[in-house]
């Protein structure tokens, strides 16, 4: 298990974008909310802490990526995929 670690809030830039800083580790991050939302680190700091924090009521925590579920492929379009040079079950 990972160590957390608490962002604060530093300031907000003239884009709009805010500027949070970790209190442990140096991380740095710029940080635009939905709908145009932006993460972008300017320092790594710890890379395997959990980085967390909040402002007014929000709370920013971890992000799990998952991929998305694919619906299955009918057979007749694996064959079509096939016969034009794209091998769609890996095998």
């Amino acid at each position: 298990m990972s160590d957390t670690h608490q962002m604060v809030l530093t300031r907000t830039v003239d884009s709009g974008a805010e500027e949070w800083s970790c209190l442990s580790c140096d991380r740095r991050m710029l940080l635009r909310w939905p709908p145009h939302y932006e993460r972008r680190i300017l320092e790594a700091g710890d890379e395997n802490a959990t980085h967390v924090g909040g402002k007014g009521g929000v709370r920013m925590g971890t992000v799990e990526v998952t991929p998305a579920s694919v619906p299955p492929v009918a057979e007749h379009d694996i064959r079509w995929l096939q016969d034009n040079g794209i091998d769609w079950n890996g095998s």
